[in-house]
């Protein structure tokens, strides 16, 4: 039996991707602590893994933006979004670096399995010689041949953060905003999403999805009565981003007509009047228990989290995507070049078109529904989540 930290972010995007292996090496019989940095998320204590917090630090950790309306709107300014990006990846690392590595020191791992996006947990690692992968939750170790806002956010802070590791001794390796493994790096794809030229890092592995092996602790309350037999058409813009009114009063006014059920994942707006003044049979809640619903889904419509285009991908799911930010517009890029979907530019939608993608969507017999299947068979086929396990296990021996 070893001992093995995960180090991620307490977002839903980076938590949820991980559990699956959380439980895989605990199926294998190993010791497993979780380091959600800067602090726990709550569902992992319903996990059965040991729970780490940060001891506190003399510095404050810089502030930034997590969800609501404020991050929203914020990721629609690319340099404010760029500042948002530094303050994530550069500017909190000095005061993270020594209660990181306390709390590593504390737990005493033989291997690591980090998200690549957590510099702190990855020099620690570093500096105390641990054998760690990386298991990136989006597909962001790809550098499709785009520009695109996160791209060039992250190249204009590539040489503080190259100095940032050579403090370290660290000759860094970097694929957009993460920070490469030189042993194992991990994507929750196949090949029959990205195809064959996708121009993976070395040392890099595609796994299939990352699948709980059951509960992940994220589960929630959802009334399933309000779906009847028409068709249901699921729209998610994660839990960061999922103040949305505009794109829902879109979406409800193109889907009015089609006779279908408008599922939102509406965060806040969830418990406002804003949702009673949307046409068309629209369930409205804060959060969905997404693994369940999306067997029942038509379609899925998103901004391209990973996670999202992950899941919806394994249920056969077609997808329009919306891309906002950040690693989005690789996931609708792999969408478009795969068949399995459609991309549409949010900020210039209209009602009329978004209704026509979704009609083509629905359709039983369309071309982005049968690629969906496609590519879901490969990833029902695989255990992203159990592979992973079992690769990160044999960086301990």
């Amino acid at each position: 039996m070893s001992r093995i930290l995960i180090a991620t972010s307490p977002e839903k995007g980076h938590l949820n991707p991980m559990t699956g292996v959380a439980q895989g090496l605990l199926h294998l019989g190993h010791h497993v602590g979780w380091l959600c940095i800067p602090e726990p998320a709550p569902q992992l204590h319903r996990l059965g893994v040991e729970v780490l917090e940060l001891p506190r630090s003399a510095a404050p950790v810089p502030a930034i933006e997590t969800g609501g309306e404020a991050l929203a709107r914020l990721v629609l300014d690319e340099a404010a979004l760029g500042t948002w990006i530094r303050g994530l990846l550069i500017d909190a690392v000095p005061a993270l670096l020594a209660p990181v590595r306390e709390a590593v020191e504390r737990f005493r791992p033989d291997v690591m399995a980090l998200d690549g996006m957590q510099y702190a947990a990855v020099l620690a690692a570093h500096d105390l010689r641990i054998p760690w992968a990386g298991v990136s939750s989006a597909l962001s170790l790809l550098e499709p041949p785009l520009d695109y806002g996160l791209r060039r956010n992250v190249r204009a802070l590539a040489n503080e953060r190259q100095a940032l590791f050579s403090q370290h001794g660290f000759a860094a390796r970097f694929r957009n905003c993460e920070c490469l493994s030189p042993d194992l790096n991990i994507i929750f794809a196949t090949e029959a999403f990205l195809g064959p030229d996708a121009d993976l890092p070395p040392s890099t592995h595609l796994v299939g999805p990352s699948r709980p092996r059951g509960a992940r602790g994220d589960e929630v309350d959802f009334p399933w009565e309000r779906l009847g037999s028409k068709p249901v058409v699921y729209v998610s813009f994660g839990s960061q981003i999922s103040w949305q009114p505009e794109l829902f009063r879109t979406l409800a006014e193109a889907a009015a007509p089609l006779g279908v059920t408008l599922v939102l994942s509406a965060g806040e707006l969830a418990d406002t009047e804003f949702v009673h003044t949307l046409p068309g049979d629209v369930v409205a809640v804060p959060y969905t228990p997404q693994r369940q619903l999306l067997p029942r889904a038509a379609v899925l419509v998103s901004h391209g989290g990973a996670n999202s285009v992950m899941e919806a991908l394994t249920e056969g799911v077609p997808m329009l995507l919306l891309p906002v930010c950040n690693d989005q517009p690789i996931q609708a890029h792999f969408l478009t070049k795969s068949g399995a979907g459609l991309v549409r530019e949010p900020r210039t939608l209209t009602v009329e078109d978004c209704r026509a993608a979704l009609r083509q969507l629905l359709e039983p017999d369309s071309s982005p529904r049968g690629n969906a299947a496609r590519i879901a068979a490969s990833y029902q086929a695989r255990d992203g989540a159990g592979e992973a396990a079992a690769r990160i296990t044999q960086l301990a021996r």
